[in-house]
This record gives C-alpha cells, sequence and structure tokens, in this order.
C-alpha cells in the first residue's frame, strides 16, 4: 500500500472513531457509566470489546484502587488496549486466560451480534464470566435492539444472573441510536450456581 492510500485509510479511521466517540451511547458510558463503576471502587475491572475509541476509558477509573483489564479476541486491537493489563482472547475462554483475578464487574460492550451470536456462543460466554467473578460482582451487556435477542429474556443468563440495578445505575438504559435502533445496556449481578 502506498503512502497515500495508508495516509488516506487513517484519515478515515481517526473520523470514524470521532464519529463513534460522539454517539449518545458512547456519551452515556463516558459520562455516567464508567464514573458510577469507578465510584464504587472496585478492585478489578474487565472491559470487554478494544478500540480506539474506548482508549481512554480505563483513565476514569481511579488507577492506586482499581485495576482495569481490557480484553479482545483480535490481536490488532491490543494497542488500544490497557497496556500491560490487556489480553487477547476470546471471552468464552476469559476464566483460563485470567484464572488467578476474579473481578467485580466485567463490562461487556458491543458482543452479542457481533462475535457471540448464538446460544452456545452466549452460554459459553456467560459460564465463562460468572466463573470470572467474586462472589456477587456485576456483568454489564451492552447490546442492539437490533442486532440480538434480549438478554434478559435469555433462560442461560437468567440461570447464573439476576437482572438487577448496579450502584446508581438502573438495571437496564436505552439510549436511541442511529437510525433510531436503541443501545441497551443491563446489568446483572451474579446469582450462584
Amino acid at each position: 500500500m502506498n503512502i497515500v492510500a495508508k495516509t488516506k485509510r487513517f484519515a478515515n479511521s481517526v473520523l470514524f472513531n470521532l464519529r463513534v466517540h460522539g454517539f449518545a451511547d458512547r456519551k452515556y458510558l463516558r459520562e455516567v457509566m464508567l464514573p458510577a463503576m469507578a465510584k464504587t471502587k472496585p478492585s478489578n475491572v474487565m472491559l470487554a470489546g478494544t478500540r480506539r475509541y474506548n482508549t481512554g476509558y480505563p483513565k476514569l477509573f481511579n488507577q492506586q484502587t482499581t485495576a482495569v483489564w481490557t480484553l479482545d479476541f483480535d490481536p490488532r486491537a491490543a494497542r488500544f488496549g490497557n497496556g500491560h493489563l490487556h489480553r487477547t482472547c476470546d471471552i468464552r475462554e476469559m476464566d483460563r486466560v485470567f484464572s488467578g483475578i476474579r473481578f467485580d464487574v466485567v463490562h461487556i460492550n458491543g458482543l452479542l451480534g457481533f462475535g457471540i451470536d448464538t446460544d452456545d456462543d452466549i452460554k459459553r460466554m456467560i459460564e465463562a464470566v460468572h466463573r470470572s467473578l467474586v462472589a456477587g460482582g456485576y456483568m454489564m451487556l451492552g447490546w442492539d435492539a437490533d442486532a440480538t435477542v434480549d438478554p434478559s429474556e435469555n433462560k442461560t443468563i437468567l440461570a447464573r444472573f439476576e437482572h438487577k440495578a448496579f450502584a446508581s445505575l438502573p438495571a437496564r438504559h436505552r439510549v436511541v441510536g442511529m437510525k433510531g435502533y436503541d443501545r441497551v445496556f443491563d446489568w446483572f449481578r451474579q446469582g450462584e450456581l
């Protein structure tokens, strides 16, 4: 690829990421959800799904009290992760990759319908997340209403988690997104197996 094509590709990538950064759901994440999470002073947080537009998310937490881990299945996304606290792995195997770490919160945004698509995918992800949480830990699922079914009605999820508010955040928050589709943020508290 020549220098002009590379420069154009980079510029398009930056413009795309700036556009995404300005979406209402991203503003809610940056200005409401992540600060509310940080106020609870969790010891370990997992932010699953790493892209250029969310590189600043770990900085919203107090680095002295909270280890903010990031993961993505794509090795190219590692450069947008949280440095030495980033892992390249499939979320369905996170309990093996993070075998010695238990998370207070696992924050999963944009994976349902975009890689975690089948009932088996969801089952494996939920089991791995459940094993990775501290007792009574929370999982947040951010999903597009046009891309997947409602996780609060999924029997696999409800067998291990209770749909429940987290700190000052409601159990469910909807943001009307592009073309009228909703981005939905659901909180689930870990139950017992």
